[in-house]
């Protein structure tokens, strides 16, 4: 028996050594190769298995199998005449936005393939579930030809059920519906699935990541929540689908949150996003047709930029989106996020931001959700504080939105909270809007949840005791993990 277990120790240990020598091959950044070695070192049998199933670096690996969004090369056909305008619109935001820093982001978007500038789009922004998922079900009832759906969770509740009456309406009227969800998100048993595939809605689970073949690659989420009916509306942004996220649901007393319907050439773009998700899920190539001329589209158009992150883009280009966002500011930067572990980027940005003079604020949730990542934000947060960040905790309820607005000049709202999973792991979708009157909109918002908040400053950081300094410590430890 002594034999067995030297025989297995020495195992173990090889497996260790080859599983470090492969982590320090994937030249990781050095926090995330430091936090898996402390697994090991901690769990050091626990440890290879959550490695296995979470901390692999498949990134690479999974593009391989997947097919890749490249959005300016997908687009090429039946939206060519939208993609060759980008140079176009491009010179009229230069012609705009007039500071090297400002036009430096327009150039770097434009010529990112997994962005494509758009310039005729109508955007209509939403502070709360109730008035977008109104709107949602009107817009569905007139579905003529498809609805695409896909979202981070979609919960077997009365809003989805809601939802799902009318899709088997429109099913019946020769419309085709198809939904994604993720497996991690939320749990959909095989009988539900069955019930709505009977009535002719195709519904799957992203990539199927819970397979045992796909298991290793469970830590890459899909946390896009995207709609596209009949290529002419769209929609985007952090509500997903279920009545929570209307009335804060048993947890929390409100919820508040931030959505984007879009009208126009953008949407094209968002069912070219989807049309991937959906080959990757189940290898059907989508052909569906979007209208893309919008030239009699009412009011000042507005120039929207769609970017996508994830194992299946290949640039991290939310965080470099967020990176140019807060650099590019000259007087003020606001931004809305649920959970904050910054990478050492966006912390060196949002420092030299705060330090030059520039207002920066941050509204986090003060109701909680999760322990780990709330402890983690505290040592980010304080040396934030001292570079001159305000960072104030939304106590109506669960702050939910992901917005950032610079010099009330542009915004950004979609799917990427403000930490290193959505900038590095989840499959996420964010709109880049050129609009001062969107902008506003949302600073307003800003101002208006300030009513709500709690400011948090460095004199309450310093009553923070030893011990949970120690514990936020240890949370920081796992951050790259979270």
């Amino acid at each position: 028996m002594a034999d067995w277990r030297a025989v297995l120790l020495v195992l173990l240990y090889v497996y260790i050594f080859i599983t470090i020598f492969y982590l320090l091959l994937d030249n990781r950044e050095t926090a995330t190769t430091l936090s898996w070695l402390l697994v090991f070192l901690v769990f050091p049998f626990v440890g290879i298995v959550f490695y296995f199933l979470f901390g692999r670096g498949m990134r690479k690996k999974v593009r391989k199998t997947l097919l890749r969004q490249n959005l300016e090369g997908r687009l090429a056909g039946q939206g060519r005449a939208m993609v060759e305008r980008q140079k176009w619109v491009m010179d009229v935001l230069l012609g705009r936005y007039v500071t090297p820093v400002e036009k430096k982001i327009i150039r770097l978007m434009y010529r990112n393939s997994d962005s494509i500038l758009s310039s005729k789009n109508k955007v209509q922004v939403f502070f709360n579930g109730r008035d977008k998922f109104d709107q949602l079900l009107e817009d569905l009832e007139k579905a003529q030809r498809y609805i695409h759906m896909e979202y981070f969770i979609w919960k077997n509740d009365y809003l989805s059920q809601k939802v799902v009456q009318v899709l088997e309406e429109r099913v019946a009227q020769g419309v085709e519906v198809r939904i994604l969800y993720d497996v991690i998100g939320n749990y959909l048993n095989s009988r539900y699935r069955r019930k709505l595939r009977a009535m002719g809605i195709k519904i799957y689970p992203y990539f199927n990541f819970a397979s045992p073949l796909r298991i290793h690659t469970l830590n890459y989420r899909n946390h896009r929540k995207i709609v596209v009916i009949d290529g002419t509306t769209g929609y985007l942004g952090g509500m997903n689908m279920g009545e929570e996220y209307i009335d804060g649901g048993r947890r929390f007393p409100h919820w508040r949150d931030t959505h984007l319907r879009i009208q126009g050439e953008a949407v094209a773009v968002l069912q070219e996003v989807f049309n991937v998700s959906w080959f990757n899920t189940t290898r059907e190539e989508l052909t569906m047709e979007s209208d893309t001329a919008f030239d009699t589209m009412e009011g000042e158009p507005v120039h929207v930029q769609i970017t996508t992150s994830g194992p299946d883009s290949a640039w991290e280009s939310i965080q470099q989106l967020y990176f140019l966002l807060i650099s590019s500011a000259e007087h003020s930067i606001y931004i809305h996020t649920p959970y904050f572990i910054p990478d050492a980027s966006i912390v060196m940005a949002l420092q030299t931001a705060a330090l030059g003079g520039i207002d920066v604020r941050i509204i986090l949730t003060g109701l909680l959700d999760k322990r780990l990542p709330y402890w983690a934000a505290l040592t980010f947060i304080g040396d934030l504080l001292t570079a001159g960040v305000r960072f104030f905790y939304y106590t109506r309820g669960f702050m939910h939105a992901k917005t950032i607005v610079v010099d009330d000049k542009c915004c950004s709202v979609g799917t990427a909270n403000m930490d290193i999973r959505s900038f590095q792991l989840n499959y996420e979708i964010n709109a880049l809007m050129y609009d001062e009157i969107l902008a506003g909109k949302i600073v307003a918002m800003f101002h208006q949840d300030l009513e709500f908040c709690r400011e948090f400053t460095r004199a309450d950081y310093d009553k923070i005791s030893r011990p949970s300094q120690l514990r936020n410590s240890l949370a920081r430890l796992f951050a790259p993990l979270l």
